[in-house]
């Protein structure tokens, strides 16, 4: 199980990252790149992975009650409890990030990159970088909220024990 301090700093970091994405995309659609693609990629994927596994993994409950009809099916994987301005928020940011990936296909085309323009292979190379990081920033997204909701649902169940508590 992955302590609750552990899971905020994997929470932070990947939020950090879905910043450090939406950042890089601004400027690229500004029309500067502020980083190769390379390191760009594996700085983000260094923010983002480690927090979105937290999240998918914290998100995982024991099955209670009755038993599911497959035996090796002890848990199941659960929804982020977010309030509904955190869902919503979470999808508008996921959309954007979509949107900033998916639109550097119109780009992306092997075919009509004449030889010698290196102007049009800059802008091939800022169409890559962008829907790499449109991609990382998605999954950014869903890792913080899912991440965000495994901490709030530990939280609840923290007060809710110490009520049980003092109620004794």
């Amino acid at each position: 199980m992955i302590s609750r301090r552990m899971l905020l700093l994997l929470d932070v970091m990947c939020a950090a990252g879905v910043l450090f994405s939406a950042v890089l995309i601004g400027g690229l659609l500004a029309g500067t790149r502020l980083l190769p693609t390379a390191v760009a990629i594996i700085v983000t994927m260094v923010l983002v992975l480690p927090g979105f596994t937290a999240g998918v993994i914290t998100n995982r409950r024991t099955v209670r009650g009755r038993q599911p009809q497959s035996g090796w099916v002890r848990s199941v994987w659960s929804p982020p409890e977010l309030p509904r301005w955190g869902i919503v928020v979470t999808g508008l940011v996921f959309l954007a990030f979509w949107a900033a990936g998916m639109s550097a296909f119109t780009g992306l085309s092997q075919d009509d990159l004449p030889p010698g323009d290196t102007a049009a292979q800059e802008r091939q190379v800022s169409h890559q970088q962008r829907f790499g990081l449109g991609v990382l920033g998605g999954i950014g997204t869903g890792g913080t909220a899912l991440a965000a909701g495994a901490l709030v649902r530990n939280r609840r169940s923290v007060r809710t024990g110490e009520r049980q508590m003092a109620a004794r």
